[in-house]
């Protein structure tokens, strides 16, 4: 497919820009001085501001779907920088002392920002900060191409900080919004068939804050309180008939509606104290606690043909919920500094949060059969309710060395005690029982359940994990420095009835500087294990084990001033194995492993250089190459598809997977001085993508620019 968009309806503003460079470039070859611009004033302030105005063009041959999925770039005319800055050095205002509006992005690109931040010295501090990001997903690989989004994110931070009370008291007050829109694709399941669904993304959040900070006696103190608001309305809608995934059967759906309408509050308070004591003893100490309420609900309705061949006349589900999560979370630190070269700390952690909640479930399914005669309506009622308990002790311990100033050590060790419950029921309500009371006077569950309805959950796990830290600064000579450091040892998780994950991660970097001459180079190493084991008579060893390596290696070399060079290299290197379990044509069940391989080649090469005064120009070139499982044989699914492949798999309880691609992407630009405060920019980038396993997805990318950047006041180029 070819798709290009080209720049006729700009050809104008590209004339006027290239005409312009043009003339620049006949006055560049002898260089003039070049003073800085005439300071501008404005009344008692100092005036500075610059603009980029421009235009992009972009031509794509290939998949648009994945360009946009990967760059987004847009063609047409674009504000790509902006900057103004008002400033009263002597402070003779008594508004404002300094006034300062910049952006970036905001039109074209797919993210941009706007920041305005306002001061008045020693009265108060505004800041605004102001995002948005398009996002663009439409991948033919991924739930087979069913699974898109068009959307926009746009959030913002709105921050006042005031000193009424001098320097001894701030008060801070805040206020963030989130909001997230646009159209995409999704899956509904139903009747053993998965259907395409349009679907409406509609979520946002607002958050409240206010806080006050104040120094007692010797002691920083600092007080947050906050509010937030968040809901979802996303919708899905289906209103044509849709025969699903796998058109074999009878399934079918004539219309398919989903609310999923979630609405919830949250309440947060957070304490800090902070002191330090002869310049020996520092204590830091944080409490926060938070409560938050959500109330969710799923309702759908189905019409169409079931995989039975049934006359679906409507099957409709009603679901809704309730959670509540309150959260405590305590922090200690303590660093006591022994001597100029000795320095030990222990840092104690508490946290503690229960989450429970309870969920009515209730589907009415009204249907005629296959000769379509009304059958009697079928109705599932039920409810449910958890609630999850955790508590978790972490204290950690560090001691600093320092040798002398070319050797450095700092040893650690972290121990965490994790507690972990959680007790409810499931209750049929049409089995007209009603929820046996779970005796459990002193947190202890009760060793029998004697009633399959209500099934009874009471459950507990505690389990701890110890964990060492180690590393050292070493500067074998003045220009080379070592940086390592080690930690080994266990990390558990939150709700997993599983063995901790065991891990060792390395991570070892050298830099190297000669004059004009810098090199770099770095290992990271990381190991991580679960091991689980099967639940039967026959325990075999059933966790993942992950290992991944990265080498990295970077130049910087300036020989002269107008003129520097910057080149590296990283190898990515990564291998998850899992084991699995198949079952085969006899029934029986057969052990395989499912297997992810990464071995990404990245390499990147950038020089700068001003060869007159008047012009500089900058050129890098990026590629990415992953080669995925290699020789490996392709015996995955998705391999064997993609690549049209008919064949029956030799050990289908084998899957390796991977996902070799090339990305390449060179790019040029320069900088022009027309005048002392216009500068002309031109560029041009490239993109060149390409799967190893197909072609569909592939594209070429350009996208040439130009531009005119105008200073004014002495802003900084």
């Amino acid at each position: 497919m070819l798709t290009k968009i080209n720049l006729k309806n700009y050809h104008f503003l590209f004339f006027i820009l290239v005409m312009l460079g043009s003339l620049a470039l006949v006055n560049a070859q002898t260089p003039k001085p070049t003073p800085t611009p005439d300071e501008a004033k404005w009344g008692d302030f100092d005036v500075k501001s610059s603009i980029e105005l421009g235009v992009r063009g972009k031509s794509v041959d290939g998949s648009e779907n994945k360009y946009r999925s990967d760059l987004d770039y847009k063609s047409g005319f674009r504000v790509f920088n902006s900057s103004f800055s008002l400033e009263d050095k002597e402070g003779k205002n008594k508004v404002f002392d300094s006034l300062l509006i910049n952006s970036s992005g905001w039109g074209a690109d797919p993210s941009g920002f706007a920041r305005v931040a306002l001061e008045k010295t020693g009265k108060y501090n505004f800041t605004a900060n102001i995002r948005r990001v398009t996002y663009f997903n439409n991948l033919n690989n991924h739930a087979l191409g069913e699974h898109t989004q068009n959307t926009e994110n746009n959030m913002g931070d709105f921050d006042l900080a005031m000193t009424p009370i001098g320097n001894k008291v701030k008060v801070n007050l805040g206020y963030s919004y989130s909001r997230y829109t646009g159209p995409g694709f999704f899956t509904a399941r139903n009747y053993r068939d998965d259907f395409a669904t349009p679907m409406n993304n509609d979520a946002k959040s607002n958050d409240f804050r206010a806080g006050i900070q104040a120094e007692v006696v010797g002691f920083n103190l600092s007080f947050t309180q906050g509010y937030r608001y968040f809901s979802d309305k996303t919708n899905y809608l289906l209103t044509t008939p849709n025969a699903g995934n796998n058109t074999t059967d009878t399934t079918v759906f004539n219309s398919f509606s989903r609310l999923m309408p979630v609405r919830g509050e949250a309440f947060y308070s957070i304490f800090d104290v902070n002191r330090t004591f002869a310049k020996k003893l520092d204590i830091t100490a944080r409490i926060a606690y938070t409560s938050t309420i959500t109330k969710s609900s799923v309702i759908d309705l189905y019409n169409g043909r079931d995989n039975s061949n049934n006359f679906v006349d409507a099957d409709a589900y009603n679901i809704t919920a309730k959670g509540k999560r309150p959260q405590t979370r305590g922090d200690l630190g303590i660093t006591f500094r022994a001597t100029e070269s000795f320095s030990i700390s222990n840092t104690f952690s508490f946290d503690k949060f229960t989450v429970n909640g309870g969920e009515d479930y209730f589907q009415s399914f009204a249907f005629r059969n296959a000769a379509g005669v009304t059958q009697p309506i079928r109705i599932t009622t039920s409810t449910a309710y958890r609630v999850n308990d955790y508590e978790r002790f972490s204290n950690l311990i560090e001691g600093d060395f320092q040798f002398s100033n070319r050797a450095s050590l700092h040893l650690g060790y972290r121990y965490t005690q994790r507690k972990v419950g959680i007790t409810g029921f499931d209750l049929n309500i049409l089995s007209n029982n009603t929820p046996a009371a779970i005796n459990n006077p002193q947190n202890q569950c009760p060793t029998t359940i004697s009633r399959p309805n209500p099934l009874i959950f009471c459950e507990q796990e505690e389990n701890s994990t110890n964990t060492f830290i180690g590393g050292m600064k070493i500067k074998p000579v003045k220009s080379w420095t070592i940086f390592w450091d080690v930690e080994k040892g266990e990390a558990d998780n939150v709700f997993t009835r599983v063995e901790n994950y065991k891990f060792t991660n390395f991570r070892l970097r050298n830099r190297v500087s000669l004059n004009r001459f810098a090199l770099n180079l770095s290992v990271i190493s990381k190991d991580n294990t679960n091991p689980a084991r099967t639940d039967t008579v026959n325990q075999i060893g059933f966790g993942p084990v992950v290992k991944s390596r990265v080498y990295s290696g970077s130049i910087d070399w300036n020989p002269i001033p107008e003129l520097s060079f910057n080149s590296g290299y990283t190898y990515t290197h990564q291998t998850s194995k899992t084991p699995i379990y198949i079952i085969g044509a006899s029934g029986a069940r057969i052990l395989g492993s499912s297997e992810f391989y990464v071995r990404d080649n990245y390499a990147f090469f950038d020089v700068v250089a001003n060869p007159v005064k008047r012009v500089s120009i900058y050129a890098s070139y990026r590629i990415s190459k992953d080669t995925g499982q290699g020789d490996i044989p392709l015996t995955n699914p998705y391999a064997l598809l993609i690549s049209n492949a008919s064949t029956t798999l030799a050990n289908p309880q084998n899957i390796f997977f991977s996902y070799p691609f090339q990305m390449q992407s060179p790019e040029i630009r320069a900088a022009i001085r027309l005048t002392n405060n216009i500068d002309w920019n031109i560029g041009y980038q490239y993109f060149n993508y390409k799967e190893k396993f197909q072609s569909v997805q592939d594209y070429r990318a350009h996208l040439p620019y130009t531009s005119l950047t105008i200073y004014f006041g002495g802003a900084d180029r």
